[in-house]
Formats: structure tokens, C-alpha cells, sequence
């Protein structure tokens, strides 16, 4: 727990950045409810007037791309370098999870083909839409892919509370953090939470078998693990993500073409830091 307030603190420390203040829509449609209980609960996290909270919200939803690739990728680094062997199914088994978590997702959302509120309903306060522009609301895929971490990673390493707890407040943040946005109704973030989880579960329970297919392909069959021979560091771990999170918020907050275009992975263990650099257009 004191990693977990340690974690928070360092994210909540930054609310004095200039945020993106958010804006009100205006729409002529009136065919819904608000006596819908998804559209109350939307409401009332999409009504919250706090530069602290917008600040948090902000620092948090605009990483988890970086954070998804650096977790695994990070993670199997070190662990190669480290010679752990744990740690390096771990990493496999992780990027599996977001790979099954993705096309999950993916595939509901081409099939159910939901609007987001803020394309149905009026006066929706709104940051920024244009990472969702085009895309559909159900189920929510930031819900899904931070909750796909925490629950692969919860599930590798039950001995360590600190990280667990870690780990849940930051998937806990990024998805209510969705109807704060105006881009997802509750029912697309439960639902996200619920695939995330679901595929991290379901790569699991498979674990046996996967492992064994990636230490036959790389010719290392005679491998054994022990869950005590982790070496990930709850509280590095954690500060790496917080990092993650204010670095890329810099980035994509920046006039700078190249700042603004850039992404940022830190991913540490015990014994190593591990730094990736990405730039797009």
C-alpha cells in the first residue's frame, strides 16, 4: 500500500501542468433518456469540475499505448539480460494477453458498432476526441488494455501486494478516466474491464502449454521456474509507469512537431533500466 500511495502521489504532484481545459457539446438529437442509469453514471463522472482530476485523467489516458508496449517489451529485456527465466514467460505471456486483449475488442467493437455519448447526447464535456475519432465506444479499449496488465501481472506475481495494488489503481484511473473524457457510457468501460481481465484469465490457464511452446521454439526445453526468483522491483516498477505517464503527457501536450509526436517506454527491474524511444507521423 505505501507503494501504491508513493505511486499516486507522483502522478497527482503534477496537476499544476497546463491541462487541456474541456469544452461543452451542443446537439440538436434528444432521442435518449437521462433516465438511463448508463447515462446518470456517465453523467455524473463526465460532470466533475476539477483541473486536479482533469490534470490526472489527462496524464493518465494519454499513455497506455506506450505503457502496453513497454510493459512486455521491457520486461522480457531485462529478463534476458538478468537470465530470468520467470520473468521472461512472464513477459510473453503478457503480450500474448494484450495481443488477445486487442483483437477481443477489436472484434466486439466492429460488431456492435456503438456511437460514443458525446456523438449521441447533448451538453457532453468533452477533452480531446481525436485519438477516437472514427472508432466506436463498446466496449472500452483503454478500460480493456489497462485492466489486461494488471490482471496478467497480478496472476504471475501474487506475492507482491504493492504492485498488485499499483497496478489497479492506475487500470482503475485510465477507465473511469474514459467517462470523465465523454467517450465511453459505464457499460462500455465494465465491459472493457471484464475483457481485459478475461484475457489476461484465459492466457493464464494456458500458461502451461504456451511456455513450453516458446522454450521448445528457442531450444530451451530444460528450463525451470520459481515465482521467487522475480526480480521485478514494486517500487521502480511503479515510478517507471508514473514516468511513463508524465513524460508522454509532456509530449503530446507540446507545440513541438517532433515532442508532439513522440512516445516515451521506461520499463525497469532490479537491476536495469530500459528506455524506448518512438516517433510517429
Amino acid at each position: 500500500m505505501k507503494h501504491t500511495i508513493i505511486f499516486v502521489f507522483i502522478l497527482c504532484s503534477f496537476s499544476n501542468i497546463t491541462a487541456q481545459y474541456r469544452f461543452k457539446t451542443v446537439r440538436d438529437s434528444t432521442t435518449y433518456s437521462e433516465k438511463n442509469i448508463d447515462i446518470k453514471i456517465f453523467r455524473a463522472f463526465n460532470n466533475i469540475n476539477s483541473k486536479f482530476v482533469n490534470t490526472l485523467i489527462d496524464i493518465s489516458n494519454k499513455s497506455l499505448t506506450p505503457v502496453s508496449i513497454g510493459a512486455p517489451l521491457g520486461l522480457y529485456i531485462t529478463s534476458r539480460i538478468n537470465k530470468n527465466h520467470y520473468d521472461e514467460s512472464s513477459s510473453v505471456l503478457l503480450a500474448l494477453s494484450e495481443l488477445t486483449n486487442g483483437g477481443v475488442t477489436y472484434g466486439i467493437k466492429k460488431i456492435i458498432k456503438r456511437n460514443r455519448p458525446y456523438r449521441k447526447l447533448n451538453r457532453v464535456y468533452l477533452s480531446d476526441t481525436t485519438a477516437v475519432s472514427g472508432t466506436y465506444s463498446f466496449p472500452s479499449g483503454h478500460a480493456s488494455g489497462a485492466f489486461v496488465i494488471a490482471t496478467l501481472l497480478t496472476l504471475r506475481y501474487p506475492d507482491k501486494p504493492g504492485l498488485i495494488a499499483g497496478l489497479f489503481t492506475y487500470a482503475t484511473i485510465v477507465s473511469l478516466g474514459r467517462m470523465y473524457w465523454g467517450v465511453h457510457y459505464p457499460s462500455d468501460v465494465i465491459t472493457g474491464m471484464l475483457v481485459g481481465a478475461g484475457s489476461a484469465a484465459l492466457i493464464y490457464s494456458l500458461r502451461a502449454p504456451l511456455i513450453k511452446a516458446k522454450n521448445n521454439l528457442f531450444n530451451q526445453s530444460g528450463r525451470t521456474e520459481n515465482i521467487h526468483s522475480s526480480s521485478i522491483n514494486t517500487p521502480v516498477f511503479l515510478i517507471s509507469l508514473a514516468a511513463t505517464d508524465i513524460i508522454n503527457f509532456y509530449f503530446s501536450g507540446s507545440e513541438n512537431t517532433i515532442l508532439k509526436n513522440s512516445k516515451l517506454n521506461i520499463t525497469s527491474s532490479s537491476t536495469l533500466n530500459y528506455l524506448n524511444y518512438s516517433l510517429n507521423f
